[in-house]
């Protein structure tokens, strides 16, 4: 930990977003969703790193859980210029405490943002000015970059309403919840800490709705934006209005795989 506390500290200019990536060998959650035929987490991960090129702003943290490790290597244990950090959980919850434990001992800004970021997800070009955007309206607490298809179908839904926002590049609305890949302040986060473990400790799969519920209970704001700028790659719920294949195709060379 202490190196890796180094490794934090030894930058003169830090960077405005830490993005901290939790991936793992196999994902009893995740196992049976349906998925598009182009999927797999290699290709989120080439995502990321495309769209974060040249983005001075931004730097990635992952953690790979090695509980249900197979035989075959694992993408992320080639990765080296980022750290990469080998737990052993095998939980979804426990995966997420785990990375909480960590991050809240690193010694980062309070304004700095972190970005919680599950390995099943897609991101648009431009994303990074995007989520620092939505911090800038300064009516936000939570952004996620992921514009839940389910709020506009689900009867649950049947009676949002939400405050609705602009910065250049898009719309903006409030929303009651997110999944477990959001961003926030560091100095929200460890305002909010104690809610965050509630909803994850001694868990095989956190509440993330009952999360953001309690959270907006408290007075925390949530904000999406209208497209989305990222999506959970269930082809259900998908982001709407764009179309994420393209989105792929623009960002990683997946000529082989399409």
């Amino acid at each position: 930990m202490q190196k890796l506390k180094k490794f934090y500290q030894m930058f003169k200019k830090k960077p405005k977003i830490e993005v901290f990536v939790r991936s793992c060998f196999f994902s009893p959650v995740s196992n049976g969703k349906k998925r598009p035929p182009y999927f797999s987490r290699e290709i989120c991960y080439q995502n990321l790193l495309h769209t974060i090129q040249n983005e001075s702003r931004v730097r990635l943290t992952f953690f790979l859980d090695t509980f249900f490790e197979k035989e075959k290597d694992h993408f992320l244990q080639k990765e080296k210029n980022y750290p990469v950090i080998e737990i052993k959980e095998g939980t979804e919850g426990g995966s997420f405490v785990k990375m909480l434990d960590y991050v809240l001992q690193l010694p980062l800004a309070k304004d700095t943002l972190v970005y919680f970021l599950e390995d099943d997800y897609l991101h648009r070009p431009g994303w990074v000015e995007v989520l620092q955007e939505g911090f800038d309206l300064n009516c936000s607490d939570y952004v996620s970059l992921y514009d839940h298809r389910d709020k506009y179908f689900s009867s649950s839904y049947k009676t949002l309403t939400s405050r609705i926002y602009h910065t250049k590049s898009c719309h903006w609305r409030t929303t009651p919840s997110t999944t477990n890949t959001y961003a926030m302040r560091f100095g929200t986060l460890l305002r909010d800490e104690a809610i965050h473990r509630q909803f994850s400790k001694d868990r095989k799969v956190s509440q993330d709705h009952e999360k953001f519920i309690v959270l907006g209970l408290k007075g925390a704001t949530l904000i999406t934006p209208l497209p989305g700028w990222s999506t959970h790659m269930e082809p259900d719920f998908e982001s709407p209005c764009v179309d994420w294949q393209e989105v792929l195709s623009k960002t990683v060379l997946l000529e082989q795989k399409l």
